[in-house]
Order: C-alpha cells, then sequence, then structure tokens
C-alpha cells in the first residue's frame, strides 16, 4: 500500500492529478432541462407578481431615502428581485441614529448587501403628521428629515452624517 506522508505533493495536487483539469469543462456544456426553466421562470413571475401587487396597493406611498440600515427582519419572510427586497413581515431599521420597528410589508432598495438600504417604500393607510423637520407616522415613529408630498406619493429625505475632526456633521441632501 503507497503512503502519501513522504510526498511533497498537496492533497490539492493529488486529486487534481487523478480527476483532471475541471476548468476544461465549461458550465456552457451544461445542459438545463426544460423543467429547470420552467420552474426558474415560475419563481420569477411570483416574484415579480408579488411586487406589483404590493405596488398596486392603496394608500400613501411613502419613499424614505437616505442613510439606512438594517438591523433585523426576518430571512424567511424576504422576496428579491433585483436590487430591491419585499420583506412581507417586518424590518427593523436605522436612521438618523434611531432604530425603528417597521411591522409591515416594505420594499427595501439595497446598495451593497442586505444591510445597507438607500430607499425604503411603505403604504400607509393615515397620512403622516406634518412637522417642520420631520414625519410622524403611526406605528413607526417620527423621521427627521425634509420631506415633499404629491398627492398619494410622499417622500422623507433623511440628512447624512459626515464625521469630521471626531465630530458629527448633518449634510442636508
Amino acid at each position: 500500500m503507497e503512503s502519501f506522508f513522504d510526498r511533497e505533493e498537496t492533497l490539492y495536487d493529488l486529486l487534481k492529478l487523478h480527476s483532471g483539469d475541471y476548468m476544461e469543462d465549461s458550465i456552457a456544456d451544461v445542459k438545463i432541462s426544460y423543467e429547470t426553466e420552467e420552474v426558474v421562470n415560475f419563481a420569477m413571475e411570483k416574484r415579480i407578481k408579488a411586487f406589483e401587487e404590493f405596488n398596486e396597493q392603496a394608500g400613501i406611498h411613502l419613499y424614505i431615502e437616505g442613510e439606512i440600515t438594517a438591523e433585523s427582519f426576518d430571512p424567511m419572510n424576504i422576496i428579491p428581485l433585483e436590487d430591491r427586497l419585499l420583506h412581507k413581515s417586518f424590518i427593523k431599521v436605522r436612521m438618523n441614529n434611531q432604530d425603528y420597528l417597521i411591522h409591515q410589508p416594505v420594499i427595501a432598495h439595497v446598495g451593497n448587501g442586505m444591510k445597507y438600504i438607500n430607499k425604503l417604500h411603505l403604504i400607509l393607510g393615515n397620512k403622516p403628521i406634518e412637522n417642520s423637520d420631520s414625519l410622524t407616522i403611526e406605528g413607526v415613529g417620527e423621521i427627521k428629515g425634509r420631506y415633499k408630498k404629491q398627492e398619494h406619493i410622499w417622500h422623507v429625505f433623511i440628512p447624512s452624517n459626515v464625521i469630521l475632526n471626531d465630530q458629527v456633521l448633518k449634510l442636508d441632501k
């Protein structure tokens, strides 16, 4: 019986030697069955339909834009589509150094991974309360920032934080 303890090759070298170069077999050579394509298409159509149904809901469509960080969410109740995540049950986010629990369906527009959000889309049953520098949203809380409204579409722009010489400065976008 041959001993491998006296050899200088690594386990990877030995496996490569005996199995050949796996890179020669291109992924383009893999045949995808019709059934597999149907399953993928069905899943994509279901995701698209969930986003369409969300966007077609009646109410005030509120968009919160700025630096938003996801603190916690229910990973089993998220529908991903491109750069958006439909959180079907809840999401806890951090904005303006404050945590907010949004206990309703919400679409998060993400940039780099699931944690960093640049826009949230909520649908509200009641109008937010307008303050001079914020909106108070029933069930969510007061969100500081500039806002504008156009009939049933509202936007809140959260100011960005910039650290300069160990001091946090608020920049208004």
